[in-house]
């Protein structure tokens, strides 16, 4: 299989003095970068990035969910590694994604998707149809990725305009499956603490996230979670009600309790933005017959927790942006960390089970790392992940997990880090982590 040639790359910058960016780029990127910089009519941030020795290739990079405000992007927003990548020759591009009806991040899946097409024709444009073109993501980014292979992988005159993708950690099991998990930790949360809102505060459906006229920040947040479930302190400071809330929030969620408070921050204010500006108002996620299990007392659980219907509308947004179909024509590769906290490694199950629907199992490979956190690779792996991936797209000889596992190992002599590959790994259903919903119990009911 081809590979890239690392060890003459290293000793060139091991030898050479400290990159140095170009006036149009960010500082970290390497001397003689011409960089294109800029906004696009929709309000996006993008970052072109174009070495002296470009080999033809171009990189696309899709970012993960983020609900600050976008902005000019930085080097460490172009690529993972991206000094590196560029010395190799590779052009690189990146959006911030356009902002959402407020201004802010969010759920930008259907938007990151056109915003980093626009962004390759923008580059076809201005430095010609690259010979191959890769599209890499992470998170929900990574979700954009295998997004956009099913919606932008081939142009009106049948030719490719992706050649090869690589969602990394990805929400891959789609949108929907994704938000209705979360809404699930809301709802649990909110039977155990009650403080999110408490009972003398104005009442809103969870699904809501927070109220629309919310005043409480993150950290306020934060300390209501840790009121509850003393999650902040020494577990031998808790009192016996908060262990006892958190145990049974963590024993019917299946999170663990390093990612807890993250994760209610998160979704609360994921929610918020989800529905009150995307759905406006209307509910896209349910639990609707959902069994939950795991608690001390889960027949009490399940009769008190609250419960909600999908809109029809809100549903439609949701599966738009974005629920894959599998059809995936090029290849594609994924990696995602074993224990990843915030999208379960069980996603990647699912979006199997929708290739294989789909006929499209030949152009798809899957990999895991044995690694606890989020999207936490070592370079060595992202690094042997694209590799792979140039390979099978030049070959047309799908990669193997020993392969992959031993162009990361040849990676890590170079780089000093380690190499995770888990060989025999294969991830359980989706409906272990979040219970799946059936039609009929997505039907909106009052309440």
């Amino acid at each position: 299989m081809k590979i890239l040639a690392l060890g003459s790359l290293f000793l060139m910058l091991s030898g050479a003095p400290a990159l140095q960016a170009q006036d149009a780029c960010p500082p970290g990127l390497p001397l003689g970068t011409n960089c294109l910089p800029g906004r696009d009519t929709h309000g996006a941030f993008f970052l072109i990035a174009v070495p002296t020795g470009y080999n033809g290739r171009l990189v696309l990079w899709n970012h993960g969910y983020s609900l600050p405000p976008p902005a000019p992007l930085t080097a460490a927003d172009l690529f993972p590694g991206a000094p590196v990548v560029l010395q190799l020759g590779f052009a690189l591009a990146a959006s911030s994604y356009r902002p959402d009806a407020i201004g802010l991040g969010g759920w930008a899946a259907k938007d990151g998707a056109e915003d980093t097409e626009h962004l390759r024709q923008r580059f076809v444009e201005i430095f010609g149809r690259p010979e191959q073109t890769f599209v890499v993501g992470a998170s929900l980014g990574g979700l954009i990725t295998a997004e956009m292979v099913e919606r932008f992988g081939r142009g009106e005159d049948g030719r490719l305009n992706y050649d090869g993708a690589l969602p990394v950690c990805g929400v891959v099991a789609g949108a929907s499956r994704h938000w209705d998990g979360a809404f699930d930790r809301r709802a649990i949360y909110q039977y155990y603490c009650q403080n999110l809102p408490r009972a003398n505060e104005p009442q809103y459906p969870l699904y809501f996230g927070l109220a629309p006229n919310n005043t409480l920040t993150p950290n306020d947040v934060a300390a209501r979670v840790n009121e509850c479930t003393g999650v902040l302190q020494p577990s031998v400071m808790r009192t016996p009600q908060q262990t006892q809330n958190l145990a049974n929030i963590l024993g019917v969620t299946k999170i663990p309790e390093s990612a807890f408070l993250a994760d209610v921050v998160g979704n609360t204010f994921g929610l918020q933005e989800l529905v009150l500006v995307r759905t406006h108002g209307l509910s896209p996620v349910t639990n609707l017959g959902v069994h939950y299990s795991g608690s001390t007392d889960d027949a009490a659980l399940n009769q008190g927790v609250f419960r909600a219907g999908a809109s029809d509308a809100a549903e439609e947004f949701l599966e738009s942006a974005y629920d894959p179909n599998g059809h995936i024509g090029i290849p594609t590769l994924t990696a995602h960390t074993i224990g990843d906290p915030v999208v379960f490694v069980e996603q990647e199950n699912t979006y199997r089970q929708t290739v294989e629907d789909a006929h499209r199992l030949r152009n798809l490979q899957q990999n895991y790392v044995d690694a606890g956190g989020h999207c936490q690779f070592t370079f060595s792996e992202e690094l042997a992940s694209f590799q792979a991936l140039l390979g099978w797209v030049d070959t047309h000889n799908r990669p193997t997990r020993e392969e992959i596992a031993g162009l990361c190992q040849s990676n890590a002599l170079i780089f000093g880090d380690t190499c995770n590959f888990n060989l025999s790994f294969q991830p359980k259903e989706l409906d272990t982590r979040i219970p799946d919903r059936s039609s009929e119990q997505r039907e909106v009911r009052p309440r």
